[in-house]
C-alpha cells in the first residue's frame, strides 16, 4: 500500500512539475497574466484577461520584487504612452512605470510614437511647453531685478549665492537657479478655492506674486504634469491597501499631493553637482519636465541605479516626464553648451500619508524657510 500511495504522489508531482515548465502551451484563459519589465511583456499588458486593477497591481508587486535586471539602460526605465491614452479607460502604463520607479528609483514617461502624432510633442504638449518657457525667462528675469533693488549681486558673482523664497542660487558662478513656484494644479488639499494657488513651499512662504503671463503658462504644466503623475502614485502607493482608486480625480481621494515645484534653470558653463540623495526618507517622489530637448551639453540629469551604480543619463526630448525617488543617487550635470540654457519644471509629490506621522506640510530640508522679494 505504501508503494502505491508514494508512486501516486511522485505522479502527481510530475504533473505539476510539465504544468509549470509547459504553462505556455495551455490555452490563454487559464494562464496568468503578470505585469513584465521586459519589452515583451510590455507588448502584452495591453491584455490584462479581465483582470481588475488591484489583481495587476498585485501580481506586478510580486514580479518586480523577483525578476532580476541584467542591464539598465534608458530603454529599460522608459514607459511609451499611447498617443490617445486620455481616452483609454485602462491605464495599464501607470501599472508598468509603478513597477519601473518601485525597482529602479527612477521611471520616464514619454509618448509613443505613431503616425497621428509627431516627435516635436512630448507627453505634454508644445504650446504647453513654450508658454511654461517663457513663463520661467520671465520669473527668473523678475526676481533678479528685485534682488539688485536690494544692492545685492543678481547673478550671484560678487556676493556669493544667495536664498530668498522665491529663487536660489544655487552655485558660486551664478549659472544654476532654483526658482520656487506656488502650485497652480490640483490635488492639494490646502489650495486656495479663490485663485486655486498653493503658496507653501517646504517651510517658507512665496509671497511674491506671478505676473498674468507667467501664472498662464505656469498653470497649463501644472495641470498637464498633474493629470499624469498621480496615476503612477496611486499604482504605486496603493499596493498595500486594501481599496485601489480606479479612476484618480483631482482631490483629497487621491495618496499624494505636491509638497513643492518650480523650475531649474541651468546654464550655460554651470559645473556638475555632486552625487546625493535629494532626501533619506520614502514617500517622496521627484517629477522632472524638461522645457528643451536633452543632450549630452545641456547638462541633463544623471543617475547611479542597481547594485553596481552603474550610471545612467536619461535623454528625454521636451514636455516628457522624468520621475523619481528622493533616495534615488543623482546629480545634475554641468551645461557644457555655448549659448543653450537647460530649464526643467519640477514638483516634488509626496505620499498623503505621512500626515499622518509628520507635522510638515513639505521638504524643509531643501527648502528651509527664507527671506521673500514679494515688497521689492
Amino acid at each position: 500500500m505504501a508503494m502505491w500511495y508514494n508512486s501516486i504522489r511522485l505522479l502527481a508531482a510530475l504533473i505539476n512539475t510539465f504544468a509549470c515548465c509547459y504553462s505556455f502551451l495551455l490555452p490563454s484563459s487559464t494562464s496568468t497574466t503578470c505585469i513584465s519589465l521586459s519589452r515583451g511583456a510590455r507588448a502584452r499588458s495591453n491584455n490584462h484577461g479581465g483582470s481588475t486593477v488591484k489583481e495587476q497591481l498585485m501580481t506586478s508587486r510580486h514580479h518586480a520584487t523577483t525578476t532580476a535586471a541584467t542591464e539598465i539602460d534608458t530603454e529599460t526605465i522608459s514607459v511609451a504612452l499611447p498617443s490617445n491614452w486620455k481616452d483609454v479607460d485602462d491605464d495599464y502604463w501607470s501599472i508598468e512605470a509603478a513597477d519601473i520607479l518601485t525597482r529602479y528609483g527612477v521611471v520616464a514617461l514619454t509618448l509613443s510614437s505613431s503616425k497621428s502624432n509627431s516627435n516635436s510633442d512630448g507627453l505634454i504638449s508644445s504650446q504647453i511647453i513654450e508658454k511654461a518657457n517663457k513663463s520661467a525667462d520671465s520669473r527668473l528675469e523678475d526676481m533678479q531685478s528685485r534682488i539688485s533693488n536690494r544692492g545685492v549681486d543678481p547673478n550671484g558673482i560678487e556676493d556669493g549665492p544667495f536664498r530668498f523664497a522665491e529663487i536660489i542660487c544655487r552655485d558660486e558662478g551664478g549659472l544654476r537657479y532654483d526658482v520656487p513656484l506656488p502650485w497652480l494644479g490640483g490635488g492639494n488639499d490646502d489650495t486656495n478655492d479663490d485663485n486655486k494657488t498653493n503658496d507653501q513651499v517646504g517651510s517658507g512662504r512665496i509671497g511674491a506674486p506671478l505676473t498674468n503671463m507667467e501664472a498662464e503658462g505656469v498653470t497649463g504644466l501644472h495641470e498637464a504634469m498633474d493629470e499624469i503623475v498621480p496615476h503612477v502614485l496611486e499604482a504605486m502607493w496603493s499596493r498595500d491597501q486594501d481599496d485601489i482608486i480606479d479612476d484618480i480625480a483631482l482631490n483629497s481621494d487621491r495618496n499624494s499631493y505636491v509638497a513643492a515645484s518650480g523650475y531649474l534653470i541651468n546654464k550655460p558653463g554651470s559645473k556638475s553637482q555632486n552625487w546625493h540623495k535629494d532626501g533619506p526618507d520614502a514617500g517622496f517622489i521627484d517629477c522632472f519636465v524638461p522645457l528643451i530637448d536633452l543632450n549630452d551639453e545641456l547638462g541633463p540629469t544623471a543617475f547611479l541605479l542597481g547594485d553596481e551604480e552603474d550610471e545612467l543619463v536619461p535623454m528625454l526630448n521636451k514636455g516628457n516626464i522624468l520621475l523619481f525617488d528622493y533616495r534615488t543617487i543623482h546629480r545634475g550635470q554641468g551645461n557644457t553648451s555655448e549659448d543653450t540654457t537647460r530649464t526643467l519644471a519640477y514638483a516634488v509629490y509626496r505620499r498623503r500619508e505621512l500626515d499622518k506621522a509628520k507635522n510638515e506640510s513639505g521638504d524643509v530640508h531643501n527648502f528651509p524657510a527664507a527671506l521673500t522679494l514679494e515688497y521689492d
